[in-house]
């Protein structure tokens, strides 16, 4: 998402650039053509596992734009386990939906058709109007309707752009999300290991200087039976 929203701002600035007179608009129109290939390409590319939330079908047979990330394993203490989830709604997130819905609700936010007479998008997704992922001014003019026409491209450019950065804003506060729930996690198995650890582990430190106290205890024995020997045959002598 990030990187999507860097290359139309940089379609945005190219258009702002195609509003100055006796440029090239052919020249800056290849430009542009080259980034929204690169939007194509980036949100195509963005697949894990075989899900991709940015260029999704919604005519697809099991499309769902909600999506459910595993957060969180818990065992009961009765041996029940149950599986927590994060719920992410992707439908203000996809870039690009190649499904045929009319509503304007239903489109991506790159392929989202905008009124050229006015940069709004439009009620009927069906057809007219433009995208950013298909704009063309090659053949607009410096006549004030094309000029007009070229500033509501801008428009249209920079909601897309607002919109996107909500995305990533939404996207951003589920990883977040995700993050905090793995750090927990992460923690609590480091407490768990070292609670057994605890309890049947031995402390090595603590069993190494009891090790050396009976050493020593014994050694005390040893000499004290030998004094004790000896002074019993000191006492027999005197006898002989």
């Amino acid at each position: 998402m990030t990187a999507a929203i860097d290359v139309v701002d940089e379609i945005k600035a190219k258009l702002v650039a195609a509003r100055e007179p006796g440029v090239d608009r052919t020249k800056i129109q290849a430009e542009i053509t080259a980034l929204q290939g690169q939007l194509t390409s980036n949100a195509a590319a963005s697949t894990f596992s075989g899900e991709n939330w940015l260029s999704v079908d919604s005519d697809a047979a099991g499309y769902s734009a909600t999506k459910s990330v595993v957060a969180s394993f818990t065992r009961a203490t009765d041996g029940s386990v149950s599986i927590g989830t994060i719920t992410i709604d992707t439908s203000s997130t996809k870039l690009f939906d190649a499904g045929a819905d009319a509503a304007a609700a239903g489109t991506g936010i790159l392929d989202g058709r905008y009124d050229a007479a006015t940069g709004a998008l439009l009620a009927d997704q069906s057809t007219g109007g433009f995208t950013v992922a298909t704009l063309d001014i090659s053949a607009l003019t410096n006549s004030a309707a094309d000029l007009t026409t070229l500033e509501n491209y801008i428009k249209g450019v920079d909601d897309s752009i607002s919109k996107m950065t909500t995305a990533a804003s939404d996207l951003g506060a589920a990883k977040k999300r995700i993050d905090l729930q793995t750090e927990f996690v992460g923690n609590l198995m480091d407490t768990i290991d070292r609670g057994v650890g605890t309890l049947v582990d031995a402390d090595m430190n603590k069993e190494s200087t009891r090790l050396q106290a009976l050493q020593v205890q014994q050694q005390l024995g040893i000499q004290a039976l030998s004094m004790a020997n000896s002074n019993s045959q000191s006492i027999l002598s005197l006898f002989r």
